[in-house]
């Protein structure tokens, strides 16, 4: 499975708060360089771990893990889940990013 994903996530989600690695790492107290496997993908986090990570970011954790999921369907848990059904993966993540734009200039 290619993790990589989640943890490109993982990793915008932080910049975005202004976090560096080692900050996130020790406000959930595991070693740094977890963090930097983590966001490359070479390390899956444990369920305990993902929710720390969430909780200090300060995000759901099905925005983290819809990133790792795979499927037909997109996963979505928004209205616009119906217009993203058929829609290639890349398209969605360009579409989100976009969304988000929007949302912090709003």
């Amino acid at each position: 499975m290619d993790f990589k994903q989640g943890g490109q996530v993982i990793q915008r989600i932080r910049k975005k708060r202004g976090l560096t690695q080692e900050q996130l790492a020790e406000k959930i107290g595991i070693e740094p360089n977890s963090i930097s496997r983590i966001e490359r993908g070479a390390l899956t986090p444990a369920l305990p771990t993902l929710i720390d990570i969430c909780n200090v970011l300060e995000v759901g954790a099905d925005f983290v893990l819809a990133a790792y999921i795979f499927v037909d369907t997109p996963i979505r848990w928004s209205p616009l889940a119906e217009k993203f059904k058929g829609m290639e993966l890349e398209k969605q993540r360009k579409i989100e990013t976009i969304l988000e734009c929007m949302i912090t200039t709003i």
